[in-house]
């Protein structure tokens, strides 16, 4: 019988002991292959999708803001969301700030026209030349500041405006309004967490938005799934194919949420245009409200709604020149039903924004109001 080598202990429990740190060892060399595996996958799908490839990003919160906001929008802490500063498409183009371009400008022109509003403003369905701004551009010769930002209360608009004047510096500020963005803003969530305001003894009180995903519920199970999904987030490849096998667990359950609050719409509208034109009176800044109307509610009814006459008329005894589009299109369609076919854009039977003539004809109107002298 041979003798055992030298320091090698061949009693059981030795022999047990080094079982133990070899399979030890075979986990560690196992994770150490999956691991460079996954990094050979992940760096693979990058480049062929054209990632940069160590570009740390929480992709799955990417996913979550354009699931729940359009891949042009992103989360905003103040207004809930705002269009994202150098975004690019056929024939939508955004400058910094959000901020759409009318024609092929590079950077924001100052001391000139800001105009902010919803969709009807930011101009959805047309190009960025057949948006009323662009159109209002071209009729006046003076640089128009497009900023408005699709699905806005009344709210985030004036919120919007807040923001900007500093930074624009404009002469004249164009405040472009829905009649159903006055509805919006008497809502926490509409379509997405928005900023709401409540008046406490005649006191505006603003509330900010919620965040974009609500906190996780559920026990420890779901607490290790959440935890996983948050790591998991940091893989582009992990997220784009989670996104599209489990699409429920990536992004949430979260989905499209309306939520209504305890506060008088109107109300607040006319407060908060009472803060803003107190606010440009300082700055010796000019300023219009633009009151736009959907198509049915022009075909449907001899007037505005309510809340939109009672808006105009909060406004007016502020001393807010006022451009309501509602009667001359009201004419338009009074004279010939199918006549405001011209002026939005149709799906089937369905009219849904303004097109570049319907734009047009917003711009001639407000290009009118400005060739007049303001009231002293």
């Amino acid at each position: 019988m041979h003798d055992a080598p030298r320091g090698h202990d061949t009693t059981p429990e030795a022999k047990t002991a080094r079982a133990r740190a070899s399979r030890r060892t075979n986990l560690v060399l196992a994770a150490v292959s999956m691991v460079v595996a996954l990094l050979v996958l992940e760096f693979g799908y990058r480049i062929a999708v054209g990632v940069a490839p160590f570009k740390l990003a929480n992709w799955r919160v990417e996913g979550v803001q354009i699931n729940r906001l359009g891949e042009r929008a992103l989360f905003d802490p103040v207004l809930g969301w705002t269009l994202r500063s150098g975004y690019v498409s056929d024939d939508h183009h955004t400058l910094e700030h959000g901020i759409r371009r009318n024609f092929r400008e590079t950077a924001i022109r100052t001391g000139q026209i800001l105009a902010v509003g919803d969709s009807y403003t930011e101009g959805w369905e047309v190009d960025d030349a057949n948006t009323w701004p662009a159109h209002l551009e071209r009729m006046t010769g003076r640089p128009v500041l497009n900023a408005g930002v699709g699905g806005y209360g009344t709210d985030q608009i004036v919120l919007r405006a807040e923001q900007l004047l500093p930074i624009v510096r404009p002469k004249i500020l164009v405040v472009g309004f829905l009649e159903f963005d006055i509805f919006r803003s008497a809502h926490s969530h509409f379509g997405a967490p928005k900023p709401y305001f409540t008046l406490e003894k005649g006191e505006l009180r603003y509330h900010p938005p919620a965040p974009l995903e609500s906190r996780q519920r559920g026990g420890w199970l779901a607490g290790v799934a959440g935890h996983l999904r948050a790591a998991l987030g940091y893989s582009a490849l992990a997220s784009h194919l989670l996104a599209r096998l489990a699409p429920g667990y990536w992004y949430g359950p979260d989905g499209p949420e309306i939520r209504r609050i305890d506060a008088d719409p109107v109300a607040v509208t006319c407060a908060l245009l009472g803060r803003l034109k107190k606010r440009v009176d300082q700055e010796e800044i000019r300023m219009l409200l633009f009151m736009q109307h959907y198509a049915l509610a022009i075909i449907e009814s001899d007037r505005p709604s309510e809340n939109a006459r009672r808006v105009v008329e909060c406004a007016r005894g502020m001393g807010i020149a006022v451009v309501d589009q509602f009667d001359s299109l009201r004419a338009l369609a009074a004279a010939d039903r199918n006549a405001l076919w011209k002026y939005y854009v149709t799906k089937g039977e369905m009219f849904t924004h303004m097109t570049s003539a319907g734009n047009g004809h917003a711009a001639g109107l407000l290009a009118k109001a400005l060739a007049q002298e303001p009231a002293r």
